[in-house]
């Protein structure tokens, strides 16, 4: 049964403008969905946007039919749902958003911007599920272009939801290796020392959420 642990906190200012959102499908047992957004810095409204961006893709993936959620091209549509939820929110800016659905043994999704997910699986090396993203238009414009992605998943296996304050300083090797080799609270602060400055401070906001099923039973939720 996959297992779930989530990490978020501020970098360089006082504000985080991440946001996420986790949780089982209603109406489909033992799925997941995730959403995590950066809001856009430089201008105000980023972190309202994240904000909106998550809540919205997940309704729009809990009112989905259950057998749609392991199409990328409904992904595409949540994505795009979110982007119209934000665009006439006045006090949103904008923002990047990576949405997925992870159970039965896959991995589907959709993202713009560059806050990435990470699957790896069984006698796999990592795979950025996120790689062919568009970053513009963003999130909130009303035009963004999401790109979907999917991948099967043999235990042990692992998917990550990633804003860049953790991959862009930690760096893919040292992500990918770390995901391979530990999981929960541990994968999280070893991501966290990866991406720290010298004295521990983190250079952006950093946000992760990992689900993970280890292919033994059962471990302890963090």
């Amino acid at each position: 049964m996959p297992e779930v642990y989530t990490y978020s906190e501020a970098g360089g200012h006082a504000h985080n403008e991440d946001a996420f959102v986790v949780a089982e499908h209603p109406r489909a047992p033992g799925c997941w969905v995730v959403a995590l957004a950066d809001g856009q810095g430089g201008q105000p409204g980023g972190g309202r946007a994240a904000v909106v961006a998550c809540r919205a893709a997940v309704e729009a993936a809990a009112a989905a039919p259950p057998d749609g959620l392991w199409r990328p091209d409904v992904w595409a549509g949540v994505v795009r749902k979110a982007d119209a939820a934000v665009s006439p929110d006045a006090d949103a800016g904008f923002t990047t958003l990576v949405a997925f659905c992870v159970g039965n043994g896959v991995v589907s999704g959709a993202s713009c911007g560059d806050s990435a997910a990470l699957a790896t699986t069984a006698g796999q090396p990592g795979v950025i599920l996120t790689a062919r993203q568009h970053k513009n238009p963003p999130v909130g414009s009303g035009g963004t272009r999401p790109v979907g992605f999917a991948a099967k998943l043999s235990p042990p296996w692992a998917v990550l939801a990633l804003s860049d304050g953790v991959w862009k300083y930690a760096g893919w090797d040292a992500v990918i290796a770390l995901a391979t080799q530990r999981t929960g609270k541990d994968l999280i602060d070893a991501l966290r020392g990866r991406a720290a400055l010298p004295n521990g401070r983190l250079q952006d906001d950093f946000t992760a959420a990992a689900v993970w099923d280890a292919g033994g039973g059962p471990s302890p939720r963090g």
